[in-house]
């Protein structure tokens, strides 16, 4: 019986937010701490949980729509969830972002506030750079979806085939072309981050197929604690995700599809605790992403108006325990009063339109 949510999958939405929070706060940190540091640079890893995202969101496509292929609404269905999924959260944080901009010019994205395009930020477009500087990854989503939409109107049976000639365009084109001489649209459209969202998406056929039982919970577990013991240290030593090519996508997303796999598998076999945190953080993981920018900018300017203490690490772990905490509750409240009360309407006006 297939699973209809993904509860570590979820509590993994949540560790990738903390993630990139954990990335930006290192560099708030930087630019406020008066020139001693506390957090250490590892945390620079933490800019892959967008590719953990992608790699999640390829999974969970595939997923909740097995068994709805070739149905007749079930494009534009798709298109609804996903599409009101994204844009009115995102557009309250790009107004807010825009208030912001317009009062103080140079506390939002100092070194792109004055080339963002408004168009393109308004209706997440390639092109010019985005005034909500983390939507970036919202454009990729939104090519995900699109296709993912196209894919819906075939039989479930071209699923697979069609997922492996998209991987084999993307990666052609990345071997021939220079995907900065192309314009912005195919830029996107051609870009290596495709294969994460692939990646995940073969993870999900392959668990419900007959092959993913050979695979045992302890088989999983191993894989797991492989990943964290020697994985991310191989990321780190080798730097690579300073790159986002085809070795990063190739690398991080092969290593957060086996991640996935094996939670999914562990999940499967009740053999999984998850934390409650990191499920609440998962719900809120859109929120957190979006607004955690602003959260740990507003920290970081308090911080310097307090002023900082270079000879003592102090202010530092208050201030980084702060960062933390804010981004985790308004993230909470963000979820509770915005976001969810926008998909509760959204999911009515689905049920009612098209699951009729």
């Amino acid at each position: 019986m297939p699973i209809n949510k993904w509860l570590s999958l979820q509590a993994l939405r949540g560790v990738a937010t903390l993630a990139v929070v954990a990335f930006h706060a290192l560099a708030i940190e930087r630019k406020y701490a008066g020139g001693d540091l506390l957090l250490p640079d590892f945390l620079v890893l933490g800019q892959s949980g967008v590719d953990l995202f992608f790699v999640i969101s390829g999974f969970v496509m595939v997923s909740v729509t097995t068994g709805r292929f070739g149905r007749s609404r079930e494009m534009m269905r798709f298109l609804w969830g996903r599409l009101t999924r994204i844009y009115p959260t995102y557009w309250f944080y790009l107004l807010l972002t825009l208030a912001v901009f317009l009062i103080r010019p140079g506390w939002v994205n100092s070194s792109q506030g004055e080339q963002a395009g408004l168009l393109s930020s308004l209706l997440l477009l390639p092109g010019n750079p985005l005034l909500v500087a983390v939507a970036w990854s919202l454009t990729h989503e939104l090519w995900f979806y699109l296709v993912f939409a196209v894919l819906l109107r075939f039989n479930e049976k071209c699923l697979l085939p069609s997922l492996l000639v998209w991987a084999a365009i993307v990666i052609a084109a990345n071997a021939s072309l220079t995907l900065a001489d192309l314009p912005a649209g195919l830029v996107i459209a051609l870009h290596p981050f495709t294969l994460e969202f692939i990646v995940g998406a073969l993870v999900a056929l392959f668990i419900s197929s007959a092959y993913a039982p050979r695979f045992s919970g302890g088989m999983s577990i191993g894989a797991a604690a492989l990943i964290v013991a020697a994985g991310f240290p191989l990321l780190y030593a080798f730097e690579v995700l300073n790159g986002v090519g085809l070795i990063r996508a190739g690398v991080v997303g092969t290593l957060y599809g086996l991640l996935v796999f094996a939670l999914a598998t562990l999940e499967k076999e009740e053999r999984i605790v998850i934390p409650r945190f990191l499920l609440l953080m998962g719900d809120a993981s859109y929120t957190v992403y979006l607004s955690h920018v602003l959260v740990l900018s507003v920290i970081g300017r308090l911080w310097a108006l307090a002023g900082p203490a270079p000879d003592s690490l102090f202010d530092n772990l208050l201030a980084c325990l702060l960062m933390f905490a804010a981004v985790a509750v308004y993230g909470r409240l963000g979820y509770r009063f915005l976001e969810e009360p926008v998909l509760r309407f959204s999911h009515a006006l689905r049920k009612r339109w098209f699951d009729a």
